[in-house]
């Protein structure tokens, strides 16, 4: 599967996806807009600037994830008395 690069128009967030098909609607993981925009992926050109920007993504996709998982845990201990 390819990964495309997209920006919400709602809250400009930007990130990236793993999609089958390039014509299917992205969601934004932020705000949670319908639709993001697929923007123009440049080639995969390894240099410090690429690869700093890839860390900021990978460390906020990392942040919201477990961010994520400590609601869902949060959420589960308050309605389960264990």
């Amino acid at each position: 599967m390819p990964t495309f690069d997209y920006r919400c128009g709602s809250c400009d967030a930007e990130f990236e996806e793993w999609v089958k098909v390039a014509d299917t609607p992205v969601p934004c993981p932020e705000c949670g807009a319908a639709e993001a925009e697929r923007q123009l992926s440049i080639p995969i050109v390894h240099s410090s600037t690429t690869r700093a920007k890839s860390m900021r993504s990978a460390k906020r996709r990392d942040d919201s994830q477990q961010y994520e998982n400590m609601k869902v845990r949060q959420e589960y201990e308050a309605n389960h008395d264990d």
